[in-house]
């Protein structure tokens, strides 16, 4: 090879090198941001996931795990986050794990609930109360059944705890499942008007369908109301503070999510994040601050 034939190849090499580089450079950040197979989180984790990958240099992966998998694998990956940490008292656990290695970024929502829940065609005056569960003629009508969830959700451990506080182990039992399967036992109930107890949260879309009210519970072991926080690892402070600044400012009424969870049950949930981005782009303008919305009306 001569020497211009050197110098042509030199050349060839460096460029290639430097469209690697510039290609390295450009290339997104991978974000994950950790599901747990809930209503509200698995919808607002999608409303998320889109105006991120619209405004910012990012590409979002959902990744669905059980609520416990969800606070590790915040607090051990890199560029990580969980949008529904139930505190102070559902996942409180949980997040006694985890609370020195992950950063709280704010409040996506207030006013959540836990607790156990009946239609409301059965009589009150009978069922009005998580210790009226004790009587036997009361666990007869309910087949000896709570219709439960995952068995590792924070719903559940506090609702064993429940189960022996009020001494229900006798004539009821607690059946573990899917939320999914606890949605479709209490339809099946209603369809056919029988009594159910099963253990339910707000928001959700079931309150949207049904006419159904919580059991008193006299205890308080189901937790008052609560605030549902978004985790983050450190990493993403640290190195993406700008994306930390948008959570920071992501927070959503309980009215809008109870609309948006309706959606998502009649439709899916990627089909309702989207209908939601597009039609409460005020609120959020708010999530994206100053620089997002005016990067939004250059476009």
């Amino acid at each position: 090879m001569g020497r211009q034939g050197f110098k042509v190849l030199q050349q060839a090499l460096i460029g290639a090198l430097a469209l690697g580089l510039a290609g390295t450079a450009a290339a997104a950040t991978e974000i994950t941001i950790y599901t747990d197979n809930y209503a509200a989180d698995e919808a607002l984790s999608r409303v998320a996931a889109d105006v991120l990958e619209a405004h910012y240099d990012v590409d979002v992966t959902l990744q669905s795990a059980s609520v416990g998998v969800c606070f590790l694998g915040t607090a051990r990956n890199e560029n990580s986050l969980f949008l529904a940490a139930w505190l102070p008292k559902t996942h409180a656990d949980y997040m006694a794990r985890v609370k020195d290695d992950v950063d709280v970024l704010g409040t996506l929502y207030n006013g959540a609930r836990l607790g156990w829940v009946v239609p409301a065609y059965v009589p009150e005056d009978q069922l009005g109360s998580i210790a009226d569960l004790k009587k036997p003629a009361i666990a007869d009508k309910l087949d000896g059944r709570i219709q439960g969830i995952s068995a590792g959700a924070g719903e559940m451990q506090l609702s064993r705890q429940a189960m022996d506080a009020y001494d229900l182990k006798d004539n009821l039992r607690l059946v573990t499942a899917s939320g999914p399967a606890m949605t479709a036992a209490l339809a099946r109930a209603i369809d056919h008007q029988e009594w159910i107890v099963v253990t339910g949260w707000s928001p959700h879309w079931m309150w949207e369908r049904y006419d159904l009210r919580y059991l008193d519970d006299p205890k308080g072991l189901l937790g008052g109301r609560e605030h549902v926080d978004i985790i983050a690892n450190p990493s993403i402070k640290a190195g993406h503070p700008e994306i930390a600044a948008f959570f920071s400012r992501m927070t959503v009424p309980l009215s809008k999510i109870n609309d948006l969870l309706a959606d998502a049950n009649a439709s899916s949930y990627d089909a309702a994040a989207e209908r939601f981005v597009a039609n409460e782009r005020e609120m959020i303008a708010t999530w994206l601050g100053p620089s997002g919305e005016s990067r939004d009306d250059d476009r």
